[in-house]
């Protein structure tokens, strides 16, 4: 450690990222930074923009113990709603200062006690800790489908869902698994397939 207060790591600014730099920072280490690729915090609830995404978890529920937020228009909040509460707990606790967006590291290495981070555009730092909140759904996987590779239409991930489309759009045929049907279902008359064990 370089001093006596530690320096740490924080590799993404969703639920568990902001919450690793609020409870360091109620606990005196300030001496952190956060690292997200996008280009704002919210992690999930930031990149799953597809009509209808909303929380499993009622809302009242789905909120940091501290920060318990009432105001929501149903019982499960949806996609925009839980994006905006994280951003205001990021601003209200003091981490948006503390995040550098649009930066994402490629790799860390414990070397010589500390932790090596690179970064995607070659930049390297070092830190006493890491904190790595990336989550499970950060990188989007598209399943193997025969025809997938001729199929004419648009297609896409759910976490890059584009901002023209809607479900007016057209014929939809979604292939989601789990909750995401749910939230699908909600939307229009989609065409769904549970394709979990594909979809991963």
């Amino acid at each position: 450690m370089t001093g006596s207060t530690p320096t740490v790591a924080i590799i993404g600014a969703g639920f568990g990222g902001l919450a690793a730099a609020i409870e360091l920072g109620r606990n005196g280490i300030h001496s952190y930074r956060v690292f997200e690729r996008g280009d704002s915090a919210g992690g999930v609830w930031r990149a799953n923009t597809y009509p209808g995404a909303a929380c499993d978890v009622p809302s009242p529920a789905y909120c940091f113990s501290y920060e318990l937020e009432t105001e929501w228009s149903a019982r499960y909040g949806s996609q925009p709603e839980i994006h905006r509460y994280l951003q205001r707990c990021a601003d209200k606790y003091g981490v948006t200062p503390k995040i550098s967006f649009d930066t994402e590291v490629t790799a860390a290495a414990f070397v010589d006690g500390r932790w090596r981070l690179t970064f995607a555009d070659g930049d390297r730092q070092e830190f006493d800790a890491l904190i790595c909140a990336t989550g499970q759904l950060s990188r989007p996987k598209i399943p193997q489908l025969p025809g997938l590779d001729t199929f004419a239409g648009s297609q896409f991930h759910s976490a890059e869902c584009p901002g023209w489309y809607h479900t007016d759009t057209g014929k939809v045929f979604a292939v989601w698994p789990g909750s995401h049907v749910a939230y699908a279902r909600a939307t229009r008359e989609l065409v769904l397939a549970d394709y979990e064990h594909a979809a991963g």
